[in-house]
């Protein structure tokens, strides 16, 4: 598994491609933080709160992450060598997971430095003003939970596709639905428990409980439950491919 993620890793980072996704992430997260006029602008908002991060950092996932993925399955099979990858000794789960490691690891070196972001504006409150660091990695851990959710779904629509473009298509379009859908057709309507139900069906509203601060069992049952059964498909069609 951890060869397939180093090959991963060494092919994005061999070449410009991986550096300009990383570069443009950092790029947009930056402008939109310190120098657009948005609601966003750290400066914009109460001085202390890094919430602006976190709010649309996921909307700029629905495009990272499926940029990042749809080359791991689709371009190895367009171009034969994902039979050769199958005909080695490795069990479709290792695969999947090697893929997903990798993936995975390039996104951690791209969130990594957009802590500099919050050093930055603790560094301008008053003297007896802290960030609250501890709120601060609860967000975190909620960002790489959505990650990993929209990375295997990203993965799925490589598997399903050769097209490149066709898998990115489709995994922007998994994400949206994981993150946006379920909370629009909540709005729909007007009963409680229905729209409670709805909307717990999206990744949305456990990633902002989980943004707060406070770890609730079913906000991580949530993101554990629905990254194993997309982690299955995966290995299904793996498993499906070798047949």
């Amino acid at each position: 598994m951890w060869s397939i993620a180093k090959r991963e890793l060494r092919f994005y980072f061999s070449q410009l491609t991986g550096y300009l996704l990383v570069g443009s992430y950092l790029l947009i997260t930056a402008l939109f933080l310190w120098f657009f006029n948005t609601p966003y602008h750290l400066l914009y908002t109460e001085l202390g709160d890094f919430n602006s991060f976190f709010e649309f950092t996921p909307l700029l996932f629905l495009l990272l992450i499926p940029a990042l993925s749809m080359r791991t399955f689709a371009e190895e099979s367009s171009k034969g060598t994902l039979e050769i990858l199958l005909t080695k000794p490795l069990s479709p789960a290792t695969i999947f997971g090697g893929k997903l490691l990798g993936v995975f690891f390039i996104l951690c070196i791209a969130i990594l430095p957009t802590l500099l972001h919050a050093f930055a504006l603790e560094s301008l409150l008053q003297e007896d003003s802290r960030l609250d660091w501890g709120m601060l990695f609860s967000s975190y851990f909620a960002l790489l939970l959505l990650a990993l959710l929209f990375i295997v779904s990203s993965l799925c629509a490589s598997l399903l596709f050769n097209n490149q473009i066709t898998a990115l298509l489709a995994g922007i379009l998994g994400c949206f639905i994981h993150f946006y859908l379920w909370s629009f057709l909540a709005d729909f309507t007007s009963i409680t428990w229905l729209y409670k139900g709805i909307n717990s069906l999206g990744a949305q509203l456990h990633y902002r409980s989980l943004s707060r601060g406070v770890l609730f069992l079913e906000d991580l049952i949530y993101f554990a439950g629905f990254i194993s059964v997309f982690f299955y498909f995966g290995v299904e069609l793996i498993q499906n491919k070798k047949r």
